[in-house]
């Protein structure tokens, strides 16, 4: 799956970050912008999402036919964020206990904690998406 090829995400312009520091960017355009100037919360989350969802996919690769999909998100907005925004992943939990559960159980929940920063390094936005994860028996 093409996490940018997603219909919503491919209207909002995402992209994969140039900047090897950083997974993917929401570009700096006013329609993102809030009624103070600063990154909307729904497009912070929109991005946040994508980063999860394509860091989680990468990070799993080698396991095939899964079919992910958000199941809980805790988020926290730390700061006002200007221009352009980019995100990192990381996974919270270790990847051979969740590739064993996937193995045995063919299902798990897999939690990836993402973090978004603007053109400044402010860091903007934390959030740790739980994501269910299917193998299915195509």
């Amino acid at each position: 799956m093409d996490v940018l090829s997603i219909p919503f995400n491919k209207f909002l312009g995402l992209e994969l970050s140039t900047d090897p520091a950083y997974l993917m960017t929401l570009p700096a355009k006013a329609e993102f912008e809030n009624h103070i100037q600063t990154a909307h919360a729904s497009a912070l989350f929109a991005l946040a999402e994508a980063s999860s969802g394509l860091f989680l996919l990468r990070e799993f690769a080698e396991v095939e036919n899964t079919v992910p999909v958000v199941r809980n998100v805790e988020v926290k907005y730390k700061k006002p964020g200007k221009g352009a925004i980019f995100s990192k992943a990381t996974l919270t939990v270790d990847k051979v206990e969740v590739l064993e559960v996937l193995k045995n159980k063919r299902r798990t929940l897999v939690p990836v904690q993402v973090t978004l920063y603007d053109s400044n390094a402010v860091l903007v936005m934390q959030a740790t998406f739980e994501w269910f994860v299917l193998i299915n028996a195509e």
